[in-house]
């Protein structure tokens, strides 16, 4: 079978050709407004921490969130905004030592302006540990959800140094934490990852004037990408995890992609001028370049589907910084270029000694002789790899994500060991009656309800009007709450009034285990489906509930984000190879190698393979977005080789070579230069597994192992195999396209 198309498409030719001449025309106009913009976009980038915000992992449309907001709407309450924890190993929270330091901080943390209202300990004894060594007081403040965290750092202020340890205990704790772990993993990872990057390009280039300018692209990018982030923050919330992700993008990227244009000019330098090699460049490595941004912004965007604030600032954030490490590399990086022109070997640091380059053809020569044991023996290792991916089991993100030794994660652990995880963050339930929550009717359908919890195993504690007491009988609460406005026992009208108001009710149940586990999830789903059974008005919110609804909407929205990713992946690489059978196979080769990578993930955070060495305790589980965030960003990201690999065989391809020999050719003129640019986004990935959120740290190893995967195995051993199978149907494509793209 004879080729389908051999020729690229002259209106694409003309495009780059004409931008690499305009930017050799322009080179220092351009450089002039690249170090105008990056001078304007630093303070915005310096202060893009104060548009970030913690959480994220809502949306007000699943049942969690709206029943948070019954809750804040029917009770008149939102429940407390954070809480104070006091513990002492020598006295009780009965003893003067304990009670009156504790009351000294509670009377300071008064004072402040946003603090409504505070329930002591010894106001409400069921904040008392069973063991009398910890106690906490609920803090109501006067403070939206998302804001709550920037109240976090008065509070520690205002505890001081009582005799006794006090903690600041809650989710807004949890996110102030967050944001500040966020924004120091990012200074450790520049600072780690940035020497290192320079490092690589200093062995791979051999020269100070070439290696510099991939890292002057990859900071453009991150500062100018930080900028942009700042601003879109004014305009739609954006969650701190962005940041971390938005520059780890912006560093890999924009010095991969510079990377590959200065390997392309430095080559093309051997048989023209500077300024012909800058044209050829951009001509050629450009248009791949930008292509591979494509795919890259395709995965990124998809997050924006997702309901989740946390994912959809991630992939938007993302996504800009790509948009502008493209720019950077087909307009900043060839002006460098033209206005270093031959000098760009200058200050060299050491010649090669060989051309080494003629190895990956005879890799390539040598898998080709033997394609289908290769294809099979390499697949085979693959979906070894894959495997631990079937067992992993996921879960939204806790304070255990945090470093033990980080303050949320003290009085979370404290809490959990004290008073129990059920405890720390219950499950409830809202109800609404046709009458009175009081009223008999609405009482006896509670009563029922709460005898049904009690009798299951996963339930430890149910708080609600009829659960005082397991002596009292149901007709015992009719006649108590006959007239609430006069309720007799104080405990009981402690009770009523904190969980009923008009026709309202509130149920709380703690759970046995970690709303992490799959008891507490398993519970949310029985608690349900009596509510569904028996026709409840009732909506079930809280820890458990919470994590059970983010976790089922993820999923449940996922394949759509995949199915958009792989169409819209396909449509930019069919325009870019012209072929029909190419974007599947790297479709799927790059699916392959991204499950490899999962299952790495699965042993390392779950099973807690290495844990000791990358300075985390394991999970038990895998955080539910991992996955969804490493597709979105991975799958783009290494697809870069599999682009400039294929577009420099299909370079060969067009000028007349057969299959065989331009795959040989392909991949000896790309083989070096896409393992240095992947050497170059492995050590600034692993810079991230420095953090101390295990997210980030996950995303950082996660990230490194797909593109070594990628940029070694699939590339040098599965492609040359997969193409030498496919022969002459790798460039194959329908009548109608040969048609349009024919010389």
């Amino acid at each position: 079978m004879g080729p389908a198309y051999r020729c690229p498409q002259f209106g694409e030719i003309i495009l780059y050709r004409s931008l690499g001449r305009f930017v050799v025309r322009r080179r220092w106009w351009i450089l002039g407004l690249w170090i105008t913009v990056a001078i304007l976009a630093l303070p915005l980038a310096a202060n893009v921490g104060s548009v970030l915000r913690g959480g994220g992992f809502s949306a007000s449309s699943i049942e969690a969130e709206r029943a948070y907001n019954r809750f804040k709407s029917d009770l008149g309450t939102s429940g407390p905004t954070v809480s104070v924890v006091f513990n002492s190993e020598n006295h009780t929270a009965y003893d003067p030592e304990f009670v009156e330091p504790a009351r000294e901080v509670l009377n300071s943390i008064s004072q402040l302006d946003f603090v409504e209202n505070i329930v002591p300990f010894w106001e409400n004894f069921a904040q008392v540990s069973e063991s009398g060594h910890t106690a906490y007081a609920a803090i109501y403040a006067d403070v939206d959800d998302e804001d709550a965290h920037r109240i976090v750092p008065v509070l520690r202020k205002s505890l001081g140094e009582p005799p006794i340890q006090a903690y600041i205990a809650g989710p807004a704790v949890f996110y102030d934490d967050i944001q500040r772990l966020s924004e120091n993993d990012l200074r450790k990872a520049e600072i780690i990852g940035l020497p290192f990057a320079l490092l690589v390009l200093l062995l791979v280039f051999r020269s100070v004037s070439a290696a510099v300018i991939p890292v002057i692209a990859g900071g453009a990018s991150v500062v100018m990408g930080l900028a942009a982030v700042c601003g879109l923050g004014q305009f739609t919330p954006f969650s701190i995890f962005a940041l971390n992700v938005a520059t780890m993008v912006g560093l890999g990227l924009g010095a991969d992609y510079s990377l590959f244009l200065v390997s392309r000019f430095r080559e093309e330098l051997v048989h023209s001028d500077s300024d012909a090699a800058v044209v050829t460049t951009v001509e050629t490595a450009g248009k791949a370049v930008v292509f591979s941004g494509l795919a890259v912004m395709v995965g990124l965007s998809s997050l924006i589907l997702f309901e989740f604030m946390m994912l959809r600032s991630i992939g938007a954030g993302g996504a800009v910084v790509v948009a502008i490490a493209v720019m950077a590399a087909i307009t900043l990086v060839p002006a460098l270029l033209a206005i270093i022109g031959s000098n760009i070997d200058r200050y060299r640091v050491w010649r090669r000694r060989s051309d080494t380059t003629g190895g990956w053809a005879r890799v390539a020569r040598a898998v080709m002789a033997r394609p289908i044991p290769v294809f099979f023996i390499v697949s085979l290792f693959l979906l070894v790899m894959v495997t631990p991916v079937l067992r992993a089991r996921v879960s939204a993100p806790d304070a255990s994500v945090l470093n033990k030794s980080t303050p949320s994660r003290e009085a979370y652990d404290l809490l959990q060991e004290e008073f129990g995880p059920g405890h720390v963050t219950p499950i409830f339930a809202v109800w609404r009656f046709p009458d009175s929550s009081l009223a008999k009717t609405s009482l006896n359908v509670m009563h029922e309800f709460t005898s049904v919890l009690k009798s299951d195993d996963r339930v430890s504690r149910v708080v609600s009007p009829v659960s005082i007491d397991d002596r009292i009988t149901i007709e015992e609460y009719e006649l108590l709450y006959r007239n609430p406005s006069v309720i007799t026992d104080p405990y009981a009208r402690a009770i009523a009034h904190m969980t009923t108001l008009g026709k309202s009710a509130l149920i709380i149940i703690e759970p046995k285990g970690a709303p992490t586990s799959d008891d507490a999830r398993g519970l949310v789903y029985a608690i349900r489906d009596y509510r569904d059974t028996n026709n409840l008005d009732m909506l079930v919110g809280g820890g458990a509930a919470g994590l059970t609804d983010f976790v089922d909407r993820l999923y449940s929205e996922f394949p759509r984000a995949i199915g958009i990713i792989f169409l819209l992946t396909y449509i930019v690489l069919l325009l870019l190879f012209r072929s029909v059978f190419l974007p599947v196979k790297a479709v799927l080769m790059n699916v392959l190698s991204l499950g490899a990578s999962f299952g790495a993930l699965v042993l390392v955070f779950q099973d807690g393979w290495m844990s000791g060495i990358l300075g985390f305790e394991p999970l038990g589980y895998i955080e539910a977005t991992l996955p969804i965030i490493m597709f979105a960003l991975l799958f783009g990201l290494s697809m870069d080789y599999e682009v400039f690999l294929l577009a420099r065989i299909k370079e060969a391809y067009d000028a007349g070579h057969d299959n065989a020999s331009a795959i040989a050719i392909g991949l000896e003129r790309s083989g070096r230069v896409i393992t240095s640019a992947a050497t170059v986004v492995i050590v600034v990935s692993l810079a991230f597994v420095s953090a101390d959120i295990v997210l980030i740290k996950a995303v950082g190893l996660g990230a490194a192992i797909a593109v070594f995967v990628d940029a070694s195995i699939v590339r040098s051993l599965l492609v040359p195999s997969t193409m030498k199978l496919l022969g002459d149907w790798n460039w194959w494509a329908p009548t109608i396209v040969r048609r349009k793209y024919r010389e």
